[in-house]
């Protein structure tokens, strides 16, 4: 037996473990049938810079959240177009709203959202913080119920689902697909009791922990990891719950350009490198074994070596990856994935060939 072909199935070996193992574990993931008599009082926290159009749209589901006592809160972090007027007109009409104004002259200590995130965590007057972006918009008014509903005992931090507006073409299709590749490696090493990040734009943990913590310290000069670094180092087995429910869902919308969806997957996985050692093995292993896995079977399938061997391998793969995610596809909301995930994935693997070398160069220092 040949290299090549000991290399192409220990990637196949390697692929159906994390499907089998990690993935596979969100189909054993129940939304809650009901919610608890009592919700404690949430603070909802939204940083928002420039983002007049998206307030005025998507800003109203969440202050018409059937929750009995909550807060919104809205850092306006030094906008330079009319998003202060659109929070002023919502403050106007609503009781349990805040804004959080950062003057353009103001120095920020801390780079990229952290600063901002950081006041309005400040000003929060309950410890139960739900975090979301001015472009998202809550599926339902009882979003913040689910979020908040899936606290039990010692948790301390709750990972909701983000999933993208479907929308017509190719590249919304593959935009979806690879956030739900994000999604189900992250939640499901949260199942499995190794939790490494959370997406801010759906995402609770208690104000205790986060001050306890000492908030974005130590990341202060990343411009970003605001989300995510921050569930990596304060994240456990033991006080991490997820909540995936489609009642709970936050939906963003897509780019519409590949170059500008690439720019931000190229700033945001740049806080990768940062996570705890063992996580970062666990998904470099899982990426680098899926490269492998394709770029080898075109290589053997050129060598024509063992071909009907090499090509049951493949396509038993495929399948067993296909079985294994296939109620969560419904489960994520990305039903109409399913069938195209085989040609996804082969997109996905060149996608991680352009974003390996692209997140080696240096990013602005903004969240925007």
């Amino acid at each position: 037996m040949s290299v090549e072909l000991k290399i192409f199935i220990a990637c196949a070996v390697i692929q159906c473990l994390y499907y089998l193992l990690v993935f596979a574990r969100l189909n054993f993931v129940r939304p809650f049938s009901g919610l608890p008599e009592f919700l404690p009082p949430a603070s909802v926290i939204i940083c928002a810079k420039n983002e007049a159009e998206n307030l005025a749209q998507y800003l109203k589901v969440v202050l018409i959240q059937q929750y009995k006592q909550y807060e919104v809160i809205v850092v306006n972090d030094q906008s330079t177009d009319n998003t202060l007027d659109v929070l002023v007109e919502y403050y106007k009409r609503n009781k349990n709203f805040k804004i959080v104004n950062i003057d353009a002259k103001e120095a920020k200590p801390y780079a990229g959202k952290k600063y901002a995130l950081m006041k309005g965590i400040e000003a929060a007057t309950f410890d139960t913080i739900v975090v979301t972006d001015a472009d998202c918009r809550p599926a339902t008014t009882h979003w913040l119920a689910k979020v908040v509903g899936a606290y039990v005992n010692e948790t301390k931090i709750v990972l909701a689902h983000s999933p993208f507006e479907k929308q017509p073409g190719l590249l919304n299709k593959f935009i979806r697909y690879e956030n739900f590749i994000t999604a189900i490696q992250y939640f499901g090493f949260a199942k499995l009791g190794l939790p490494y990040m959370g997406v801010g734009r759906n995402l609770s943990y208690k104000k205790d922990l986060f001050q306890s913590f000492k908030g974005f310290d130590k990341t202060k000069n990343l411009p970003t990891g605001d989300d995510d670094l921050f569930v990596n180092a304060v994240a456990t087995g033991s006080n991490t719950e997820l909540c995936i429910d489609k009642d709970a869902f936050v939906f963003t919308k897509p780019e519409t350009s590949f170059s500008n969806w690439l720019n931000k997957k190229r700033r945001h996985l740049r806080s990768g490198f940062q996570y705890k050692i063992h996580h970062i093995f666990l998904l470099f292993l899982f990426s680098f074994s899926s490269f492998l896995f394709y770029a080898v079977f075109v290589f053997l399938l050129v060598k024509m070596t063992m071909l009907k061997f090499v090509l049951a391998i493949f396509f038993g793969t495929l399948l067993l990856k296909f079985i294994s995610t296939f109620t969560v596809y419904k489960k994520l909301g990305s039903a109409d994935l399913r069938f195209l995930s085989p040609v996804l994935d082969v997109f996905y693997t060149l996608y991680l060939l352009i974003i390996f070398f692209l997140i080696l160069l240096k990013p602005k220092n903004s969240w925007t």
